[in-house]
């Protein structure tokens, strides 16, 4: 099967939200004097990293806000999993320290964290860091009901000079009825991805290498959903 194929397939499309209009409509500032700042009305922080993404010695900021509406914190009628869950839609925010001490916005996506929008889906986001001048993202699948699959990605932003590109990409999937297990890793700064196919009892994965299309570099602005996105 070819591998992006099934990457996408490991996805598993049907159980990812769609994208949130009012998410990427909302509108940020360009530029504030404190990272809390960029958080617009009607929202919230969830989550905060601070580290030096230019190599300037300052500590830049990525944010994780999540809009605050009590209409999305939804009551579960039925019984299976949680009992209430925030099904408000997060948006992934990077800005810059400049020489005044201001910030700047560098970046942002409202679609790559998945909304947590079911009772028994475990919460998508799973963390960040800041780290040798990348910033590393975490999300995951996991299904307490309705799925036997279980996924997750892993994305690493580094500063170009125009924007937040991705350099590195990571996919692991397994079925837990059946064992199968897929695998993916990518490296936009070689140029090279490697993937593999095989099941969970194997000692061994057999990769399989591929070159990347010249024109795939992809930035934080233009990946959708992260669920989705297959690298």
């Amino acid at each position: 099967m070819n591998a992006r194929l099934t990457l996408c397939l490991l996805g598993c499309l049907a159980l990812c939200a769609p994208v949130s209009l009012k998410a990427e409509e909302t509108a940020i500032e360009p530029a504030a004097n404190r990272a809390i700042d960029f958080v617009p009305f009607g929202w919230k922080l969830y989550d905060k990293v601070e580290g030096d993404l230019n190599g300037d010695g300052s500590a830049d900021t990525a944010l994780v806000i999540q809009k605050n509406d009590p209409q999305l914190m939804i009551e579960n009628p039925d019984g299976l999993g949680s009992e209430r869950y925030d099904a408000n839609p997060r948006m992934l925010l990077v800005a810059m320290k400049t020489n005044d001490g201001r910030y700047r916005l560098v970046g942002r996506n409202g679609a790559i964290i998945p909304d947590h929008d079911s009772p028994t889906i475990e919460d998508p986001y799973e963390g960040m860091r800041i780290e040798q001048g990348s910033l590393h993202l975490a999300i995951a699948f996991f299904a307490s009901a309705g799925s036997w699959s279980m996924f997750n990605r892993q994305f690493q932003f580094r500063w170009n000079g125009e924007a937040m590109a991705l350099i590195g990409f990571e996919a692991n999937y397994v079925h837990r009825g059946s064992g199968e297990m897929r695998q993916a890793s990518v490296n936009y700064l070689t140029g090279r991805r490697k993937d593999a196919a095989g099941s969970i009892a194997d000692d061994q994965s057999d990769w399989h290498w591929s070159d990347i299309a010249p024109d795939n570099r992809p930035t934080l602005d233009s990946i959708g959903n992260g669920f989705e996105f297959e690298g």
